[in-house]
């Protein structure tokens, strides 16, 4: 058990990033490593993402031709989360279905076995999109988990008459609009009309029914979007550009839960994963994450915690409650995966017909690990400090590094064979800084002013 402090004057909520993790680790004493387990240990209660599944290794791929590791892990590794002091947890991401609705269920399973509260996925919809609850010496923690991206065999859904129920992901999807002016608008409708695969509201095509399509609206229908709704939706429109809104009914019901979470709880958490951009990923967040954390907020959540572009990004103070876009990695361990499944090997071009000599450490394998990169690299535990009335008065960023020097070249310091280690450590000197002046420029632009003192972060008294 944590030594939880009475939280009467205001909530200290410990926050960690994304977990892409498969190795125990609570054997380790480096003061880099163990001073983390104090910063987490010391709040009211911990958050972090859980972007991994734990299984026995029975469960098989849910997918083919899948560019992303399947990630599994065994669920000894849940234990030593919460040995670190996490306390809840989000599952709702893109790898939640890596292993099918078993693999799913047994995430969850194992999850609870090691005391952890999670919330994001479910054996149906209700599952998935109701508040997790931590119970807490300080107080009622609620967390709602929520992903975009997911394909449609991912969504949870609910049980019709005698038709059960599919277990999956809480969904918030979204429709992207691609807009171009009239020329170039022009020559895609006149391409997709000769090849025979231009789609417009009204038309009566066999084969496909164009639903989802708004007037103005039109799409180009692959042969593999067969019976599937609104893909590539483009539109006229001045100049080039890509919009995108959140689904009216998944918006709804997850701010639903929200404002159930506010009134049967002190302290509510929204986390949203998000593989999706507007184009590339750069370092500003998509316009339907920023509408739906100010939504959020404004449906009674305390914070809103951002990821799934493996990347730190800005931090927004929206009507006195924080609003992080891009939490980062705080574990990032896919090249120790232990099995990897055919698919994987197939989709990154390795010679099939040795297929039985393949090894877990063939390259290339998994994404992040075809490129050096720091960002991929590091992020900060950062810890929250609220008022009595829940608004937030202080947050301090504690920079980690996970195994790379955050620079661009970033090369490995902390090996385990031929890799990077993957397990953070507390960041110092310029390492630190390089982690602290992105959160500080990237926050910029939502008025938010970060200062740095040394190795640490600050925004607020």
């Amino acid at each position: 058990m944590h030594n939880r402090k009475d939280c009467r004057d205001g909530w200290k909520i410990a926050v960690a990033g994304e977990c892409m993790l498969n190795r125990t680790f609570s054997m380790h004493e480096e003061p880099e490593f163990r001073g983390i387990k104090d910063i987490l240990s010391c709040a009211d209660v911990c958050y972090g993402h859980l972007e991994m599944n734990f299984s026995d290794f029975t469960a098989c791929p849910s997918r083919g031709n899948w560019i992303g590791s399947y990630l599994q892990a065994d669920p000894e590794v849940a234990k030593d989360l919460r040995w670190l002091g996490i306390d809840v947890m989000s599952l709702a991401n893109n790898h939640s279905y890596d292993f099918g609705a078993p693999g799913l269920l047994d995430t969850i399973r194992h999850c609870q076995e090691a005391d952890l509260v999670t919330a994001g996925t479910g054996r149906d919809l209700e599952a998935a999109r109701e508040p997790g609850y931590w119970e807490g010496k300080a107080g009622r923690v609620a967390l709602i988990s929520t992903a975009t991206g997911n394909g449609p065999d991912e969504w949870a859904n609910l049980a019709k008459g005698t038709m059960a129920a599919r277990p999956g992901i809480n969904p918030l999807r979204i429709k992207m609009r691609f807009k171009l002016p009239h020329k170039e608008a022009e020559e895609l409708r006149s391409i997709g009309k000769n090849l025979g695969i231009l789609r417009v509201p009204g038309a009566k095509i066999e084969g496909n029914t164009p639903i989802g399509l708004d007037e103005g609206e039109f799409r180009l229908f692959m042969p593999s979007d067969q019976s599937k709704k609104g893909i590539g939706v483009f539109c006229e429109a001045e100049e080039f550009g890509i919009e995108s809104e959140c689904d009216p009914l998944d918006l709804e019901g997850n701010l639903r839960s929200v404002t159930e979470a506010q009134k049967l709880s002190d302290f509510v958490m929204v986390a949203h994963h998000f593989n999706l951009a507007e184009g590339k990923r750069g370092d500003v967040p998509p316009s339907f994450a920023v509408k739906f954390a100010h939504d959020a907020i404004d449906a009674g959540a305390d914070v809103y915690f951002g990821h799934g572009w493996h990347k730190t990004l800005g931090v927004e103070i929206y009507k006195g409650k924080p609003i992080f876009y891009g939490l980062g990695n705080f574990f990032a361990q896919s090249q120790f995966i232990r099995r990897i499944p055919y698919d994987s090997y197939e989709t990154w071009g390795h010679d099939m017909g040795q297929l039985i000599n393949l090894r877990p450490s063939d390259e290339p394998l998994h994404p992040g690990l075809d490129r050096a990169q720091a960002t991929w690299w590091s992020s900060a535990l950062i810890r929250l400090e609220y008022d009595r009335q829940k608004q937030i008065k202080k947050i301090t960023f504690h920079p980690v590094e996970l195994g790379r020097d955050v620079t661009k070249e970033a090369p490995i310091t902390r090996y385990t064979g031929s890799y990077a280690e993957g397990r953070p450590m507390l960041a110092t000197g310029e390492n630190a800084r390089n982690i602290l002046e992105r959160f500080q420029e990237l926050s910029k632009p939502f008025g938010t002013e970060i200062k740095i003192d040394g190795d640490l972060g600050y925004w607020g008294e």
